[in-house]
């Protein structure tokens, strides 16, 4: 019997080992999806997300995003966004109009940064810094 504001599962889920990459609010790292549906995944991390973050997943070039509903030791629920085209997503093609899985690539991942990339980003970083610190000390003597 389902209590209160539960529902029963009405969709399909397909057991399945799929590859890929999350992004969250703490950076972008692999996981695993064990189990899926057009509505929501089981996916495995070494550090998982909290319950209620939202997650972006990148899998065979297929980007979903969702909120975590749950999390128990490594593994948790994602409840996704969109409804997801599970055959498209095992299979790597690409999704059917129909279905708002999308293909997409990623287009500002940190950590596919050439290092030259990453000598300019710091850079800026630290002359920005730099002229914060200045404004701060002429400030307080002045």
């Amino acid at each position: 019997m389902l209590a209160g504001n539960e529902k029963s599962r009405v969709d399909t889920r397909h057991t399945a080992m799929l590859q890929g990459r999350m992004r969250d609010a703490s950076g972008t790292r692999p996981v695993r999806v064990y189990d899926l549906s057009s509505k929501g995944m089981l996916v495995v991390s070494e550090r998982p997300p909290e319950r209620g973050a939202i997650v972006d997943i990148l899998i065979n070039g297929h980007h979903v995003a969702g909120q975590v509903r749950w999390v128990s030791g490594r593994r948790f629920g994602l409840r996704t966004r969109e409804h997801v085209d599970v055959a498209a997503l095992v299979s790597g093609r690409r999704a059917s109009k129909h279905i708002a899985g999308k293909k997409i690539e990623p287009v500002n991942d940190p950590d596919a940064w050439s290092p030259q990339k990453l000598l300019i980003a710091y850079g800026v970083l630290g002359v920005t810094a730099l002229a914060t610190a200045y404004l701060l000390v002429t400030w307080l003597i002045l």
